[in-house]
């Protein structure tokens, strides 16, 4: 076993003022800040401890209304993220609130009550005292939802963690939200026990995160080889997708990849997984869940990291490294409507999507925002022409720029930065002037102010983004389905908000 040893708030936490909670299923908070205050005046919970929770789960950038749908495989709640873990606390703050799981998974406010409610309820059954926060050490744990000792202790370090640096954090619609930190400090040991594996992780560097087979996945493939790797993205944090992938029963993966580029294995490769809603694929493939959403963008650290899983796995099993090999959830063919065998999609990503014929049996949109031309030349893979626009396309980090140009996929390394420009023109390639001769002087600048100009003109949004810019330089919309919507309304909603390969 092994102490760590952080410092949480002591005594004296007082709450500010608030707008009163309003009744159940509906919230009047204005911002956040108030949101939080709010929780704690009416749930009892102290509200930095709400605050740090929220930050350790990557919850206060949550929108405050979002459109999810009940098969999601990572459903989560508020900015507390309550989830399926090994306790369900998902399930136990709609109970608390009086309301459906679908209303504090849609409305974030309410979401942040009934987790408050839930924190509080955890108190009451640990013993906890609201002038110690360390007294929440246990409560904490039952709230991570970890089925292991080791990452449920872990897990009450990293918000006792939180509490004791503080700081001000990006919040949702543009929100600064601060948090004081400990100056009346009280030492907290917590206790971590050594992890143990009966089995290692087969891809290196991997973290195990012990998983029961039993209603959740199968322990053989019945001979079948694995010929896919289905891409897939979570719509939740770090810790809510792993204890729910962890837990939640009917649902399993092989492998996950947070934002920062760190991996987790659940089960080994030898096993069928049951995450593409499609058991024949599930028998010949292997499943790599993305911590992130729908339509915001995916970090270059995890890209990077999922391409040298990828690129593991295509090598150990011969799986062919295109895109009629390496597919999103949204490829897998819906057996209830064609046969569980069928090819995967071949289309544009808004086509898969539309309709009821492809994302498995819950018909799932992930992994949505997916820069195919980014990511599949990392490991030595190639996109398809349906992946992308006509036109020159920024990629998120603006380093580079694709098309398709007579059923071809063509990319540009932009090293002196990618433009996006308005819709219906190219976006600008922009290229660094070499470095000039000895004696000599650089190029001159052309009419637009760079050294070199514009490889390419102006030019359209990134494929797959909607209509609103982001920081990234790519455009994404503030709407977005949790991973699967019924028929009718996927039809509308992408077509209103998404622009992917016009094909």
């Amino acid at each position: 076993m092994r102490r760590l040893t952080v410092f949480a708030l002591s005594a004296g936490l007082a709450l500010a003022c608030a707008s009163s909670p309003s009744p159940s299923g509906t919230t009047t908070s204005a911002t956040l800040d108030d949101a939080f205050t709010s929780a704690a005046t009416e749930s009892g919970a102290p509200r930095d401890l709400l605050v740090a929770i929220a930050r350790v789960e990557g919850g206060l950038e949550m929108p405050k209304t979002r459109v999810v749908n009940a098969d999601a495989h990572v459903p989560v709640a508020g900015p507390l993220q309550l989830r399926r873990g090994k306790l369900d606390t998902l399930a136990l703050g709609a109970k608390l609130l009086g309301v459906s799981e679908v209303d504090i998974r849609t409305d974030s406010d309410l979401g942040l009550r009934a987790g408050a409610l839930v924190v509080a309820e955890l108190g009451k059954r640990t013993g906890a005292r609201p002038n110690d926060l360390a007294s929440w050490e246990k409560a904490l744990e039952d709230l991570s939802g970890y089925a292991d000792q080791h990452h449920r202790a872990m897990y009450a370090h990293r918000v006792f963690e939180a509490l004791g640096a503080g700081g001000t954090f990006e919040a949702r619609g543009g929100e600064k939200l601060t948090l004081v930190p400990n100056v009346r400090a009280l030492e907290v040991d917590v206790t971590i026990p050594e992890q143990t594996f009966s089995t290692m992780p087969e891809f290196a560097g991997a973290e195990v995160f012990v998983t029961d087979c039993n209603n959740k996945c199968d322990t053989t493939r019945d001979g079948n080889s694995v010929d896919y790797v289905v891409i897939h993205d979570t719509e939740g944090g770090w810790d809510a997708s792993v204890a729910t992938l962890q837990n939640d029963p009917g649902k399993s993966v092989q492998y996950i990849v947070g934002t920062d580029g760190a991996v987790g294995q659940f089960v080994p490769e030898s096993y069928t997984a049951w995450h593409a809603g499609n058991y024949w694929y599930n028998q010949r493939s292997v499943g790599i869940e993305h911590v992130g959403y729908y339509n915001k963008t995916f970090p270059d650290a995890q890209y990077a990291s999922s391409a040298k899983l990828v690129a593991y796995l295509t090598k150990k099993y011969g799986v062919a490294k295109d895109r009629a090999h390496i597919i999103g959830h949204d490829q897998i063919p819906n057996g209830n409507v064609m046969a569980q065998s069928s090819p995967p999609c071949s289309s544009s990503p808004s086509t898969c999507e539309s309709g009821s014929s492809y994302g498995g049996a819950g018909n799932h949109r992930d992994p949505g925002d997916w820069e195919w031309c980014t990511y599949m030349p990392r490991f030595g893979g190639t996109c398809k022409c349906d992946d992308i626009w006509n036109l020159w396309n920024c990629s998120s980090d603006k380093t580079q720029a694709f098309r398709c140009n007579n059923g071809k996929v063509e990319l540009e390394q932009c090293t002196a930065g990618c433009v996006v420009e308005p819709i219906g023109q190219d976006d600008q390639c922009n290229l660094a002037p070499p470095p000039p001769d000895d004696g000599g002087a650089p190029p001159p600048a052309d009419d637009a102010g760079s050294p070199q100009g514009p490889h390419h003109a102006p030019g359209t949004q990134q494929p797959g983004n909607g209509d609103q810019p982001q920081p990234g330089g790519c455009n994404t919309s503030s709407s977005r389905p949790d991973m699967s919507l019924g028929v009718l309304f996927a039809g509308l909603f992408i077509l209103a908000r998404r622009r992917r390969a016009p094909r």
